[in-house]
């Protein structure tokens, strides 16, 4: 499903690109950081992200669907959007706050998927952690590509478009 649910692969991509800005950021303005330590916050946050799909995954899978679901997880890629757009200011406090704000709201997005989910929630929930983690190296890989703050602003953009066709 993150492949083919346009807003849970907006969210994982930007995702990606967030924690790559942030992880940057650390190492260009403290150049005296050890060049295994990006490394390390990296992998944090992915496992960090990755935790928060899985809780959400078991939770939404033995309990009912909740209302507003579907707002809060469009609501989650605008959060990631406008952490990325920040990243490029001089507010990195905030940029990371946004950060784990959306590491937190990617709970939801397991959420939705354990409500979803039928058979086998091991098989399901491991094919899903794989490609949300796919999902999040590409995202990452290609913040080194496109480096404007744009970036957060056409993901904004394809979110509104997304809730419109929907």
């Amino acid at each position: 499903h993150p492949l083919t649910g346009f807003d849970h692969l907006i969210m994982m991509f930007s995702l990606g690109i967030l924690i790559s800005r942030v992880t940057s950021s650390l190492v260009t303005n403290n150049p005296a950081t050890n060049k295994s330590s990006p490394i390390k916050i990296k992998f944090s946050l992915f496992m960090a992200a990755l935790i928060s799909l899985v809780i959400g995954l078991i939770v939404g899978s033995v309990t009912v669907a909740v209302t507003g679901i579907e707002l809060i997880i469009a609501a989650s890629t605008f959060v990631v959007a406008l952490g990325i757009w920040n990243s490029f200011n001089r507010h990195e406090s905030f940029t990371t706050l946004l950060l784990m704000i959306s590491i937190g709201l990617v709970f939801f997005h397991g959420f939705a998927h354990g409500i979803e989910a039928t058979g086998s929630l091991s098989g399901f929930g491991v094919g899903m952690l794989i490609s949300a983690l796919a999902i999040m190296f590409v995202g990452e890989r290609v913040s080194h590509l496109i480096v404007s703050k744009w970036l957060g602003a056409g993901i904004a953009a394809s979110n509104v478009a997304l809730m419109i066709v929907s």
